[in-house]
């Protein structure tokens, strides 16, 4: 299943969501990402924060919900600072689905440095030079 397929049997208004992280490499073909994360619009975050399909817990310092291989945030990238309005003005869309920019992950993933982040960096600089 893709990841827009993913996004899409979340049943979330795509208005109110960026989904963050490796999501836009599966987006564009390059990899498929193993699990889902999302940057939510702070009240879709509060009202699903209230319902039993989406459990609360705690990543990096910050308040998640977790539902299945789903991770929500109100913020990526920005000190726990909420930021999906400029993720979202940001981002681009691939099957009526707003992901993060591929600059601002590879940017993001250039702060960590891991492995597979330096795999992912080459995978979207090679799709950026395409482009």
């Amino acid at each position: 299943m893709t990841i827009v397929e993913r996004v899409n049997e979340l049943q979330l208004p795509l208005d109110q969501v960026v989904v963050i992280g490796s999501g836009v490499l599966d987006a564009l073909g390059l990899r498929r990402a193993g699990d889902v994360d999302l940057v939510l619009a702070s009240e879709l975050f509060i009202s699903l924060s209230d319902t039993p399909d989406w459990s609360r817990s705690t990543k990096h310092d910050e308040p998640i919900l977790v539902h299945d291989d789903t991770e929500a945030f109100m913020s990526w990238g920005n000190d726990a600072v909420p930021n999906f309005e400029e993720l979202y003005r940001d981002g681009i869309t691939v099957g009526g689905v707003r992901f993060a920019n591929p600059q601002f992950v590879i940017d993001w993933k250039r702060q960590r440095l891991s492995d597979k982040d330096k795999a992912d960096i080459l995978l979207l600089e090679g799709y950026l030079g395409r482009e």
